[in-house]
């Protein structure tokens, strides 16, 4: 994100975004997703699209990052169905990026979202979610993410269980119990192996297997 963004595709981009922010607008949800837009200029924390305004910002995220798109799809669920099938095939969501739930809070961000899947009964605000996260099903239920819950990459995140608000789980964690306010799981770090040798003391060192 260091290279400055040309002034001629940003252009491009306000152009080619404006039907899908007129869809947005018509179905009512434009609020959330300013939110929305807010919270993933915070997140990327880049200089250059915190000095544009908010329309511009919408532009460049919904033309840039399928993530992005596929939440707005989502938003737009409750538009009509002719206009959500039209913009759906013009702006394309994210291929690698699943995204259900009953319920999401204003201003959601998901970082790559490469082979990332969300399935859950409700997420709150100003939540994070990283590159390939699984939160989904058990056989019995679908998690529940409170506000500012934060997920890292590869993390797993299954069945009828809460992360409450301001929850975080690390990379590569595997939850199946309620995580509380505020509280940080993590997984296991890895540990050196010590090398094996053979039966005598001198002998050859073997390979950890």
């Amino acid at each position: 994100m260091g290279r400055r963004r040309s002034r001629t595709r940003l252009a491009l981009a306000r152009l080619w975004a404006y039907p899908l922010w007129c869809g947005i607008r018509y179905s009512n949800v434009g609020g959330v997703v300013a939110d929305d837009v807010a919270w993933w200029i915070t997140c990327i924390d880049d200089a250059e699209l915190r000095g544009f305004d908010s329309y511009t910002q919408f532009a460049y995220l919904s033309g840039a990052l399928g993530e992005f798109r596929t939440l707005a799809h989502f938003r737009l669920r409750q538009g009509p169905a002719v206009l959500r099938l039209v913009l759906r095939i013009v702006y394309r969501p994210s291929p690698t990026f699943i995204l259900e739930a009953d319920r999401i809070g204003p201003a959601l961000f998901i970082q790559h979202g490469l082979g990332t899947i969300v399935t859950a009964t409700s997420i709150g605000s100003r939540c994070w979610i990283n590159q390939q996260v699984t939160i989904g099903h058990d056989a019995v239920g679908r998690p529940t993410l409170g506000d500012d819950v934060r997920v890292g990459a590869a993390a797993v995140v299954l069945g009828p269980i809460t992360l409450h608000d301001g929850a975080k789980v690390g990379a590569n964690a595997t939850v199946i119990h309620d995580v509380g306010p505020g509280e940080t799981v993590v997984a296991p770090l890895a540990k050196t192996l010590e090398p094996r040798r053979s039966d005598g003391d001198d002998g050859p060192v073997r390979a950890p297997r």
